[in-house]
């Protein structure tokens, strides 16, 4: 699954911002060509809930999973000041998320912080390819972890070698 290029890209409201980087993803990664609705720059603060109102219409579902069951292809759409969704990313590989922020270059984070603690819901496109779907990933549980959990855990496998699971 090839990405980079869509890393690192300057923000341009309509065309470089985060639902036209997860309508690139997913025409570049799976051949699957998400509309491209208009989109106010300010639609949340006028109270258009875009993500929740086309989200069916773009082919998505929403699920209620555990962040393990999350795969590939995955959209999150979380509230960045905002009180609905206003902000996507799309999963990658090991539980990150791909995503562009406005104001910010595109870039992969872990699923935590921001993403995570914001989040009003996970979206699973109907025509992903089966295949991509059941791809086993190797994830990095650690990485859903807070920094603060993250540091006690690194302290136990650190005391007790050998019991990484």
């Amino acid at each position: 699954m090839n990405y980079n290029h869509l890393l690192g890209r300057e923000f341009i409201w309509g065309k470089y911002d985060c639902y036209g980087l997860l309508r690139d993803f997913y025409l570049d990664v799976f051949q699957i060509e998400l509309p491209n609705f208009a989109r106010p720059e300010d639609f949340y603060q006028k109270g258009l809930n875009l993500f929740k109102d086309l989200y069916r219409e773009a082919g998505f579902k929403e699920i209620n999973v555990h962040p393990s069951e999350i795969q590939i292809g995955d959209m999150v759409v979380s509230a960045v000041s905002s009180s609905f969704g206003n902000h996507c990313g799309v999963f990658v590989e090991n539980g990150r998320v791909l995503h562009h922020l406005y104001g910010s270059r595109s870039k992969v984070d872990p699923y935590r912080g921001l993403l995570r603690n914001n989040c009003t819901g996970i979206y699973r496109h109907q025509d992903l390819p089966h295949e991509a779907i059941n791809r086993v990933e190797t994830q990095d549980l650690r990485d859903y972890l807070p920094p603060s959990k993250q540091k006690l855990l690194d302290e136990l496998r650190a005391a007790n070698p050998g019991t990484q699971g």
